[in-house]
């Protein structure tokens, strides 16, 4: 499968969504960055981020070729720029499976969310390939972002489904400025709590607490991100 996660609007959770949720769940899948000015991947602690310019499709274009699997990760200030070098190719619409719009609460957000939905469109994007991907959640997606669920079952140019998000967390931060994963923090085998419990050395103590809120913090947030991802591509 190959995916493309973009929007026009920046700051509404690309590369998390690419990294946390698509990466973990796709592991042979290739990485791809069309970035140039705002994180990537690799600022999150990914290895192996092939990084391109929007300008340059034909590049990735070849690259995709050669991979059954493949993220593509469009930053906000190269979406114009790979729409317009998209256009040149013959079908290059079809070179991916799903494409992935994340979406927060934000109005200008989902407002640039839906200018992406319909760009697609535009280009000849089967509605069954645009997926909205609402991010940043607190309770309930579908109160959070009306617009956005009604605007699907109004024009039917994007699937969306209440299953599919994400919810808003401080473990992602935690995780960017320590570059590490769901994976190396849940599953390192330690117990903290025991470590904290029988340090001696208070600071050591409270620095084994602090892992052990962290690590019981990413344990449902991975659990969401795993509900997530079955529900997105399927």
């Amino acid at each position: 499968m190959k995916i493309a996660v973009l929007n026009y609007s920046g700051s509404v959770g690309k590369t998390v969504a690419a990294h946390h949720l698509l990466k973990p769940r796709m592991p042979e899948a290739a990485f791809f960055s069309v970035e140039t000015i705002n994180q990537s991947a690799s600022d999150l602690g990914a290895s192996e981020v092939s990084q391109l310019q929007g300008k340059k499709f034909g590049e990735l274009l070849e690259a995709l070729v050669l991979e059954e699997d493949a993220i593509v990760d469009v930053g906000a200030s190269n979406i114009e720029a790979f729409f317009e070098s998209m256009s040149r190719f013959s079908d290059s619409e079809r070179e991916f499976d799903l494409y992935v719009i994340p979406v927060t609460p934000d109005q200008k957000a989902w407002q640039e969310s839906l200018k992406t939905v319909e760009a697609l469109f535009a280009i000849g994007v089967d509605a069954e390939n645009v997926r909205l991907l609402p991010n940043r959640i607190t309770t309930d997606p579908a109160d959070e972002i009306a617009a956005i669920f009604n605007y699907v079952k109004k024009t039917g140019k994007a699937r969306i489904s209440e299953n599919a998000y994400l919810f808003e967390s401080e473990i992602y931060g935690y995780l960017a400025a320590k570059r590490m994963s769901f994976t190396e923090l849940i599953d390192d085998g330690i117990d903290y709590r025991a470590l904290a419990k029988s340090e001696a050395d208070g600071e050591k103590a409270k620095e084994y607490a602090r892992m052990y809120r962290w690590k019981k913090l990413a344990i449902p947030v991975r659990n969401n991100l795993d509900d997530a991802y079955t529900a997105l591509v399927t």
